[in-house]
């Protein structure tokens, strides 16, 4: 799919964090080294692929048809865009890998133009590079009360970067983020389904496909289950040890588990439960979810949720604070 997109559109190429939009044009006057600047004008050069060229084989100009940039060299009979090009200048096996070469080649430019994402674009998670645990993410995670185990179990692994296939206005372009600290949530079948970037507050979550967190994990053998705000709450509850309860988290608290799956759940399980984050948002689901399907809520209120609870007041006087809460609710539902 990665290789199609980059055949449709290389007319611009992001990369964020420092918000760098490249042009084509931008890419073919610094691989050639060129001292006119690409205006929209069509240029003739020596092939860099045939040194025995004398007669200036090798055409670079714009194609208005795709609004962008090409190059066609006569004496080799090598053609095609500005990934092309890096590509064959560099010798890389696929147009992924010369994306990359881009972004390590334009990363330090100063006149690159700033950009905005645009929210309302469609946006497509289409690649990922997964890098190695360093201290910093260990301590991130420790300070909620998840250590390695967890992270192994429910398949979060830290991203290095990841690409964005973004559509609008019948035009494509490919977003990439050069990721400090992010995480990939993946499935038991290895696909990512969400990826988490605790620093970045207006995109904090990316979802990539439909997925119920936790839900791999689930041994329907526990007397509890849990329906939690997120991942990062499932593994800071876990961290209280309570042996018979079992969480899992939508993709958000604005998207309802289905039905069926609610009621397959109340048939494994003795007891279901909401438990969100205690402001608005999430009291509001968690009264959906008690009108819709008769599932009452735990209302944890000691902080906005359970992972900052254990970050604040720490893992024993968490579950100190939770367990007056959750068994008064428990005697409640046995009193029905």
């Amino acid at each position: 799919m990665l290789g199609f997109f980059f055949a449709v559109m290389i007319n611009t190429i992001y990369y964020t964090n420092k918000n760098f939009i490249i042009p084509s044009n931008k890419i073919f006057e610094k691989i050639f080294n060129l001292k006119e600047k690409l205006t929209g004008q069509s240029i003739k050069i020596k092939s860099i692929f045939n040194e025995n060229d004398n007669t200036q084989s090798m055409v670079i100009y714009f194609c208005e048809e795709d609004n962008m940039y090409r190059f066609k060299d006569f004496s080799t009979g090598l053609y095609g865009d500005a990934i092309d090009i890096i590509n064959e200048q560099y010798q890389l096996e696929d147009r992924q890998k010369a994306f990359r070469k881009v972004i390590e080649l334009f990363k330090h430019d100063t006149d690159i133009k700033l950009i905005n994402i645009i929210n309302k674009e469609k946006k497509e998670v289409n690649d990922y590079v997964i890098r190695k645990w360093t201290d910093t993410d260990a301590e991130f995670w420790k300070q909620f009360g998840i250590g390695g185990s967890f992270l192994k179990t429910y398949n979060i692994k830290p991203l290095d970067s990841f690409c964005i296939k973004i559509s609008n206005n019948n035009t494509e372009s490919l977003l990439s983020f050069d990721c400090n600290m992010s995480y990939g949530y993946f499935n038991n079948t290895g696909d990512l389904c969400k990826i988490y970037q605790p620093g970045n507050k207006k995109a904090k979550f990316l979802k990539v496909k439909e997925y119920i967190q936790g839900i791999d994990q689930l041994t329907y053998t526990k007397k509890c289950l849990i329906i939690a705000s997120s991942l990062k709450d499932i593994g800071a509850f876990k961290s209280l040890k309570y042996n018979n309860i079992e969480l899992i988290a939508p993709d958000s608290e604005n998207v309802t588990i289905t039905q069926d799956k609610l009621d397959m759940f109340k048939t494994k399980y003795e007891y279901v439960f909401t438990m969100f984050d205690n402001d608005a948002a999430g009291i509001q689901a968690m009264n959906k979810y008690k009108k819709l399907y008769g599932i009452d809520y735990i209302y944890f209120n000691i902080e906005k949720d359970v992972a900052e609870c254990v970050k604040q007041h720490g893992i024993k006087n968490t579950k100190a604070f939770f367990k007056p809460i959750f068994l008064k609710l428990i005697k409640k539902e046995k009193n029905k």
